[in-house]
């Protein structure tokens, strides 16, 4: 997840090419409730870490169960921020997502 539409839009972009063109994507908002817990702490200091490094701390959220939602940098936009939802956390179920809303990417991006 992104912290806005438009970041998730970019985080999208960044890997796909002009033939791949998307089509079918939809937008799904999702509620946090208060009090779950959102862990960014440790990722503060991943700064430097190799991408196998980074991926064995995402194992270890995920599998560890550390938080149900992790917080990380976008690689894309310095300064944003997406999240890993843990759909293997307890506390997953009181996530409350919206109804998908179809998206279509503006034909100019591809131009």
């Amino acid at each position: 997840m992104a912290q806005s539409v438009a970041l998730a839009v970019l985080e999208n972009l960044v890997h796909m090419s002009r033939q791949d063109f998307p089509s079918g994507y939809v937008i799904v908002g999702a509620v946090i409730p208060d009090g779950l817990s959102i862990l960014d702490e440790p990722v503060r200091s991943t700064a430097g870490l190799h991408d196998a490094q980074l991926r064995a701390f995402g194992d270890y959220w995920f599998d560890e169960k550390l938080s149900v939602t992790l917080r990380v940098p976008s690689a894309v936009v310095p300064g944003e921020w997406n999240y890993l939802l843990n759909p293997a956390h307890p506390d997953f179920a009181r996530i409350v997502a919206a109804r998908p809303i179809a998206f279509e990417f503006d034909p100019r991006l591809f131009a």
